[in-house]
């Protein structure tokens, strides 16, 4: 992976920092976003720099709002001229009970997690195209996008549920240009989001997982590497589940 460049969205902790690490571990060139946190963004950098990338962005990126995106593929067109790798990360997870999600809640979290994606990978195909050769999405969902909603929100599954629709029509549309697009789904991981989660609601959720106990981000981290890799060049269109064994097809 030494040529090639990777954009991992929401990479300021938990999946996303994981997974860009591994890709820098791999030698990728690596742009990494974030929402709020630029401190840690930073700090995930640094990381990424002594795992030996040759070189490390990082830019804020607001997914709700199209100009954002739109300034963010232009830096990177002036900086790389091209991608290799797009890592769509970013997201929200509010934990409010479906009575009480409100309209505004409905609407931030579909606008970031489903709308936020589709904007991004369709803004970035330029960039892909450019590359040429062997190129590769990776998406993460949830394992909520495929069991509804136990723990996290309604909103949160539907816009889980529609990414991994996006993700397979993607596929289907840009396979013809060897541009490769899956989809990863954790179960429950050890991040910010299952931090939300405490007492009682933790420990039900901790004992439901065949495994025992909640993954880390790393569990994902080296599948998301797999699938950006050259080497799974005839892969395209899948899901890929890790989560312990809570779902087992």
């Amino acid at each position: 992976m030494t040529a090639r460049r990777a954009l991992i969205t929401g990479a300021s902790s938990g999946i996303g920092a994981a997974a860009a690490l591994e890709l820098a571990r791999a030698g990728g060139a690596i742009w990494i976003t974030y929402a709020g946190r630029a401190a840690e963004a930073s700090r995930v950098a640094d990381e990424c720099r002594a795992a030996g990338s040759p070189d490390v962005r990082v830019s804020r990126l607001d997914l709700r709002d199209p100009s954002s995106i739109e300034d963010l593929i232009s830096e990177i067109e002036e900086s790389w001229g091209a991608l290799e790798v797009l890592v769509n990360n970013g997201g929200v997870c509010p934990y409010i009970p479906f009575e009480d999600i409100e309209i505004d809640d409905w609407d931030l979290v579909l606008e970031t997690n489903a709308r936020g994606t589709f904007l991004l990978t369709r803004a970035a195909l330029p960039l892909l195209r450019a590359a040429g050769g062997d190129r590769s999405v990776v998406n993460i969902s949830s394992i909520a996008g495929q069991v509804g909603a136990l723990q996290t929100g309604m909103h949160y599954a539907a816009s889980k549920g529609a990414l991994l629709a996006i993700t397979r029509s993607f596929a289907r549309l840009l396979a013809g240009e060897g541009i490769r697009v899956n989809a990863v789904t954790p179960g429950p991981v050890a991040s910010a989001i299952t931090d939300q989660l405490q007492g009682e609601g933790r420990e039900k959720l901790a004992g439901s997982i065949p495994l025992g106990d909640f993954g880390e981000p790393q569990d994902v981290a080296w599948i998301i590497a797999s699938l950006a890799s050259e080497r799974a060049r005839f892969i395209t269109g899948a899901t890929y589940d890790v989560n312990g064994g809570v779902r087992i097809d």
